[in-house]
């Protein structure tokens, strides 16, 4: 599907957290501008905006890494007071 650099970097941070490969900013910024080169585009896409995309997926309630809130299943009904 066509993405933009935007969509590409907030995916590539989605993929690194699911599979748990622990790429830093500076990593997942080289994978998105050698995917960009592979199709013949340059772009200037660097740890800094990993970062600032990692921020505001945040703030958009997309849960990552460190900022994971601790939660377990829990059956209420089965809790007694």
């Amino acid at each position: 599907s066509k993405m933009n650099v935007g969509q590409l970097c907030r995916g590539l941070i989605l993929k690194n957290e699911e599979l748990g490969t622990g790429l830093t900013n500076e990593a997942l910024a080289l994978k998105a501008v050698e995917i960009f080169k592979n199709h013949g585009v340059t772009v200037a896409t660097s740890a800094s905006c990993i970062a600032w995309y990692k921020n505001k997926m945040r703030k958009e309630g997309i849960v990552l890494g460190k900022s994971a809130t601790k939660s377990v299943e829990i059956d209420m009904d089965s809790i007694e007071l």
